[in-house]
């Protein structure tokens, strides 16, 4: 199996490893508690640093194809 490295903290997983963790059914549920505390970890940092209110227009039309500015 590959071999993963670790860096202040965090484990970088090869994409290739992931990929294949992710076709096994042994590990699909790990990843995707991995997957959603990476999504948390990102969000809390945002919140810390606050979000401007451009990028939340941003996400708002992209995530329903509506464009609100001009």
């Amino acid at each position: 199996m590959a071999k993963a490295r670790v860096k202040d903290d965090v484990v970088i997983i090869s994409k290739e490893t992931w990929e294949w963790a992710r076709t096994n059914s042994q590990y699909q549920a790990l990843l995707e508690e991995l997957e959603d505390l990476e999504d948390l970890r990102r969000e809390k940092a945002k919140a810390e640093k606050g979000i401007p209110f451009e990028e939340v227009v941003k996400d708002y039309e992209r995530l329903h194809r509506v464009r609100l500015r001009p």
